[in-house]
């Protein structure tokens, strides 16, 4: 077989070095590529220091602009606590992409209006996390409901029967991979600490059933066989936090698959109330 074509390679190996130096320009570390002899180790210090300031500046000052969007014409809930003030600049400063920057906008925002609603835990947690994690998250919460009266998020996954007198104990689950939330994607969530690590199980259904809440969907379940739990993922004290900045819709292909999953074996009511409308995570 014979080779590429020596003009395509050279061409690739001039493309990357022409990125290298693009970056390093842009963080002001080109000086020995471009042998830049006007001027000094120290000054080319001092200059890339005060890029770096400017651009934590620009920043923040970015994610007060989201903030104020995000503000309603309220009162504030009471004080911001001063020392979670100063550890949220900490974290938020290098935050450049716009994104992310509305999600740090929102945590703000309600954090003026109701003081306390997140730890500092949930903010490293948040400044760990890439956008294509936070997208993953995103889908996590669109599978995940709640139990009335509770907002503790769970993601159901199938049922499990328990064994009769006739009948051996049986275990039905969904693919999550069909929705886009492989198990690859559950242990980026696991390793992040927004997702307990496995299963569980609920209790036995009460007699007069269970409330579960999906987005604007409210299912109750009611029994027909005393021997049928629910299985599911349960989400972190973190990952319950962060979940309060994503409203993503239920995704109806993942309600109608685990209500005919359900169904086989549980009787369910649904009800459906009027949507949300804070806004997603953009793309």
């Amino acid at each position: 077989m014979a080779d590429l074509p020596t003009p395509k390679k050279e061409s690739a190996i001039l493309s990357s070095q022409e990125q290298t130096l693009r970056l390093a320009r842009s963080r002001g570390i080109d000086g020995m590529l471009t042998r830049n002899s006007d001027s000094t180790f120290e000054q080319r210090a001092s200059f890339r220091l005060l890029a770096d300031q400017a651009a934590r500046q620009r920043n923040l000052e970015a994610i007060m602009v989201m903030a104020s969007r995000h503000c309603e014409e309220t009162a504030a809930g009471g004080e911001m606590d001063s020392d979670w003030l100063t550890r949220f600049l900490q974290l938020a400063e290098d935050i450049s992409m716009v994104p992310m920057q509305q999600l740090w906008g929102r945590i703000f925002a309600i954090e003026v209006a109701t003081p306390g609603r997140f730890s500092i835990r949930s903010l490293a947690t948040l400044k760990e996390m890439t956008q294509r994690e936070a997208q993953l998250f995103q889908r996590l919460c669109a599978l995940s409901c709640h139990y009335a009266g509770s907002d503790e998020l769970r993601l159901l996954l199938g049922l499990h029967k328990g064994a009769s007198l006739l009948t051996r104990a049986r275990v039905t689950r969904l693919a999550l991979g069909k929705y886009r939330l492989p198990y690859n994607a559950l242990l980026q969530l696991f390793e992040l600490g927004l997702l307990h690590r496995g299963e569980l199980e609920s209790g036995p259904l009460p007699a007069d059933g269970v409330e579960l809440a999906f987005g604007n969907q409210q299912w109750r379940l009611h029994r027909k066989q005393n021997n049928v739990t629910l299985l599911y993922y349960r989400l972190t004290p973190v990952g319950n936090e962060l979940a309060q900045l994503l409203t993503e819709a239920p995704l109806e292909e993942y309600l109608q698959d685990l209500k005919t999953l359900i169904s086989a074996h549980l009787q369910i009511e649904t009800q459906v109330t009027a949507p949300a409308s804070e806004p997603d995570l953009p793309a």
